[in-house]
C-alpha cells in the first residue's frame, strides 16, 4: 500500500498545508468514517461536526476552517473543493493491474504494430493492420478490428469493441462494453414513405405505404481526438460517407449513443443516456445533461448547456442555456413552467366568470 505524507499530498495538489506535515496517509475517506491513517475529505463547513466526531488526524478542509479546534494535527486547505477532489482521487487511484507485454491467449495479426511497453490482456483480438501506441493497456476480451489506430497511453477496460478503421488519439480511456464504429441506423424506402409524407403533410395515406426498408451502408468510420473518455455501454456509429468525429478532451458518460456522421467539438461533457441523432453538429465546450435528446441534422453552437431530459429539435446558437422539451432558453422555459402551474387556477377563474356571465344574460 502506497503512503504519502501530508506535505507530499499538498505539493501534488498545489495546495497550502499546515500542522504536522510528516503524518503518513494511506487512503482518503469521508469524515464520518476516517481513521487515524486516512485523510478526511471535509471540504465544506457542513462536514464540521462529522470531522469533530471522527478519528482523523488530517483532513482537507475549507478556507478559514478552525482545523485545530476540530482536533486535527494537520490540514490541507481546499479553496475549490471539487478541483482538489480531482487531484486527490488521481493520487490515490487504484489503477487496473496490467503488466506490459502480450498475454499468451491474445490473438494478434502478423502485420499489427504494438507500441513499446503496451499491455495486451487475455483473449484480446487485434486485427490486420492495427496500430497500438506506446504504453497502451488493452484489457481482457477486447477487440480491435482491422486498420484501427489507437494512440499512446490508452486504457481499454475489458470487453471494449473498436471497429474497423477507427482512429483514436492519445490518452483515450474507455470503460467496458462500449462499441465504437458500429453501422449507422440509416435506411430508405424505394418511394417516399410514411415518415416523409408525415413531415410534409402531417398525415399518412395509403400512397406512402412501402414493402420494406433498404439499408444504406456505412462507408465512413469514427475519428476520436486526444484525451477523450467514454463510459460503459456507449455506442458510436461510424459515418455513412463522412466520418463521425469527436474532438479533443470530450467526455462521454455511460449509455451514450452518437449517431452516424455526428460531429462533436472539443472539451464537451455528455452525460448518461444522451442520444445524438445522425448528422448533427455540436461545437466546443457543450454540456448535455442526462437523457438529453438531439434530433438529426441539428447545429448546436459552442458554449451551450442543456438541462437534463431536454429535447433539442431546432438549431441552438452559441452561448445558450437550454431547458425543456422542446427545449427553449432556460429563462423562457421557467416562465412557461410557472404559467403551466397557474393554469388550474386560471381555468377555475374562467369557469366562475362563465357562470357569472351566463346568469347575467339570463337576467336580461
Amino acid at each position: 500500500m502506497t503512503k504519502f505524507t501530508v506535505k507530499q499530498i499538498a505539493k501534488a495538489l498545489g495546495a497550502d498545508a499546515f500542522g504536522d506535515l510528516s503524518l503518513q496517509i494511506s487512503a482518503v475517506q469521508t469524515p464520518a468514517k476516517a481513521d487515524v491513517s486516512e485523510l478526511a475529505l471535509a471540504m465544506d463547513p457542513s462536514y464540521e461536526q462529522a470531522l469533530r466526531d471522527s478519528n482523523a488526524q488530517a483532513a482537507i478542509v475549507w478556507p478559514d476552517a478552525d482545523w485545530q479546534g476540530m482536533g486535527l494535527k494537520a490540514a490541507i486547505i481546499a479553496p475549490r473543493s471539487r478541483y482538489i477532489l480531482s487531484g486527490v482521487t488521481y493520487l490515490f487511484e487504484n489503477k487496473p493491474e496490467t503488466e506490459a507485454g502480450i498475454h499468451s491467449t491474445a490473438v494478434i495479426a502478423r502485420d499489427a504494430t504494438i507500441g513499446e511497453d503496451a499491455a495486451i490482456g487475455a483473449f484480446v483480438i487485434i486485427g490486420a493492420g492495427v496500430t497500438i501506441g506506446d504504453n497502451a493497456r488493452i484489457m481482457s476480451h477486447s477487440t480491435v478490428s482491422e486498420g484501427a489506430v489507437i494512440g499512446s497511453d490508452a486504457l481499454l477496460y475489458p470487453g471494449v469493441r473498436i471497429g474497423a478503421r477507427v482512429q483514436i488519439g492519445d490518452g483515450f480511456i474507455c470503460q467496458s462494453n462500449t462499441v465504437i464504429g458500429v453501422d449507422g441506423f440509416s435506411y430508405v424506402t424505394p418511394k417516399p414513405g410514411a415518415v416523409e409524407e408525415a413531415k410534409k403533410t402531417g398525415q399518412i395515406t395509403e400512397a406512402s405505404r412501402t414493402d420494406g426498408w433498404q439499408r444504406i451502408n456505412s462507408l465512413g468510420t469514427v475519428v476520436i481526438g486526444d484525451n477523450v473518455e467514454m463510459g460503459a455501454n456507449c455506442a458510436i456509429d461510424r459515418g455513412t460517407i463522412e466520418n463521425t468525429t469527436i474532438g479533443n478532451g470530450t467526455k462521454l458518460d455511460n449509455l451514450v449513443h452518437i449517431g452516424h456522421n455526428v460531429t462533436i467539438g472539443s472539451t464537451c461533457l455528455i452525460c448518461g443516456q444522451v442520444g445524438i441523432a445522425g448528422s448533427s453538429v455540436l461545437g466546443d465546450r457543450i454540456v448535455l445533461g442526462g437523457q438529453v435528446g438531439v434530433a438529426d441534422h441539428i447545429n448546436i453552437g459552442s458554449d451551450v448547456i442543456v438541462a437534463g431530459k431536454s429535447g433539442i429539435s431546432s438549431n441552438v446558437p452559441s452561448g445558450r442555456v437550454m431547458m425543456g422539451s422542446p427545449a427553449m432558453r432556460m429563462d423562457l422555459n421557467i416562465e412557461a413552467y410557472k404559467a403551466l402551474r397557474r393554469l388550474p387556477r386560471l381555468v377555475a377563474k374562467v369557469a366562475k366568470l362563465e357562470k357569472f356571465v351566463s346568469k347575467d344574460d339570463e337576467s336580461k
